[in-house]
């Protein structure tokens, strides 16, 4: 149980660093610096998602070990007393945490989404490519007076 409780309290501690940095890297991409602290922003989350992959790694191990398929099971199978409660608010802590974290990785996949969006559409005015309304390659093609193909990024 000791173990247990050691992991999940990481997993908090290093959850709430993981927030924190997503959130500077969030105001980073919402700021309108032209990116300027955007590798930073990244760079200082890295170490920190490194850190979570190898604390997953160690509580994957331990619920091997003890027979469980989740840290829920665990817990159910465990008699209560003082670890038990202490093991169990330490336990709705990172689902907490999850929760925030999804929320907050979906809005700066959004952010993401429109940076590129946006340098798309700014490419493709700067080589004065024609778009249809329907924006599509064939479209462009059809209607470019040039025979600039648009550009995209995903391409």
């Amino acid at each position: 149980m000791d173990e247990a409780v050691r992991l999940l309290r990481a997993q908090v501690l290093l959850s709430n660093q993981c927030l924190e940095k997503i959130k500077a890297l969030k105001k980073v991409l919402q700021a309108e610096d032209k990116g300027a602290n955007i590798v930073t922003a990244v760079q200082s989350l890295e170490p920190a998602l490194l850190e979570m992959a190898k604390l997953e790694k160690n509580k994957r191990d331990f619920l091997q070990r003890q027979s469980a398929t989740d840290m829920r099971t665990f817990i159910s199978r465990l008699t209560p007393d003082d670890k038990w409660e202490i093991l169990v608010h330490l336990y709705h802590r990172t689902q907490e945490f999850e929760v925030s974290l999804k929320q907050e990785l979906a809005s700066v996949r959004v952010l993401l989404e429109r940076g590129k969006e946006f340098a798309d559409y700014h490419v493709n005015i700067m080589t004065r490519t024609v778009a249809s309304d329907i924006y599509t390659q064939s479209a462009a093609e059809s209607e470019s007076r040039r025979g600039v193909r648009m550009f995209d990024s995903s391409i």
